[in-house]
């Protein structure tokens, strides 16, 4: 999609969601498909009370009051669902959007970009996990940011991965997990990780004793695979510049989410698990320490990477 036609979808989405109002009927339909029902007791009737900018429903049953946004990602927001709403829309395109691009294109700080950026990618990762590979299984390693070097020694840089997809009969990719792996115990770059931990957590227990795995080097290579890790590598890199490890694994989930939502109404079904995923606060997002002295060091290490992204 052009930058012309990105701009122009863009503005038509702002027009239709305009107001918080227009949001909040679309995300009860997204929280409530089938509707209300009471986060306590589950009854599916509830007293409307509409004094509030966030209305609340008052359970008939338990007398529970909840709004649209409690146990969302956007629990605890001060902003304003339309913004949440022109974000999700930005994260949905095939382009996506990085946290300095949001800042600019809804108008908020960099570092309330930077926490809406993750909490969306955490709806992503929540999203992935409910779903297990099955049918015809394939796992390959592979690394993240492959560097061409005289050493065998992993470069500082690159990351081991395991790729794992449910294909069909002719080998393409139907769905696919990308995940990060420790990079402890592995003796060169020509190492590969256990995948048997991969196939125990993200594989479907019927099919996981006939799941093919591969290298990323040698004639049983599948090739299709090895490639995932340089489209991903370079999809990291051009639009975040590249990514280290300690939030690797949240932009790989968001580039397996875009892959696997590739055929669908990506931003209804990015904003359904918006609005089923409970909140992930900034604390747990950058690991705050106890201890001052430890979170300025956190902090002045993870400056640099999060210019971007």
């Amino acid at each position: 999609m052009s930058l012309r036609l990105d701009a122009e979808a863009f503005q038509a989405f702002c027009s239709r969601y305009d107001s918080d109002k227009d949001c909040i009927e679309a995300l009860f339909n997204a929280k409530w498909p089938n509707g209300f029902r009471c986060p306590r007791c589950q009854h599916s009737e509830a007293y409307l009370i509409s004094t509030r900018r966030l209305p609340l429903y008052q359970c008939h049953s338990c007398k529970t009051q909840t709004s649209v946004i409690v146990g969302t990602i956007m629990e605890g927001s001060r902003t304003p669902l339309r913004l949440w709403f022109q974000a999700i829309h930005l994260h949905a395109r095939p382009s996506s959007v990085n946290a300095r691009q949001l800042s600019e294109l809804i108008g908020v700080t960099y570092k309330t970009a930077w926490l809406i950026c993750h909490k969306i990618r955490h709806a992503m990762s929540h999203s992935d996990s409910a779903h297990l590979l099955s049918g015809i299984v394939r796992v390959s390693d592979a690394l993240y940011c492959r560097r061409l070097t005289p050493t065998f020694e992993l470069d500082k840089q690159e990351q081991s991965i395991l790729i794992g997809t449910s294909d069909n009969k002719e080998g393409d990719i139907g769905y696919i997990k990308i995940k990060l792996q420790s990079k402890k115990g592995l003796r060169d770059k020509y190492d590969s990780p256990d995948p048997k931990p991969f196939i125990q957590k993200h594989v479907e227990p019927l099919f996981a004793k006939n799941t093919i795995i591969t290298r990323r080097y040698g004639r049983g290579m599948n090739k299709t695979l090895v490639w995932e890790s340089y489209y991903v590598t370079s999809w990291l890199g051009r639009l975040f510049r590249g990514i280290g490890p300690k939030h690797l694994q949240a932009y790989l989930d968001q580039y397996c989410y875009h892959s696997n939502h590739k055929n669908s109404s990506r931003f209804n079904d990015l904003l359904q698990d918006c609005a089923i995923t409970p909140t992930i606060t900034n604390p747990i997002l950058i690991g705050r320490a106890a201890n001052t002295r430890s979170l300025r060091l956190t902090r002045n290490t993870d400056r640099k990477a999060q210019q971007v992204g």
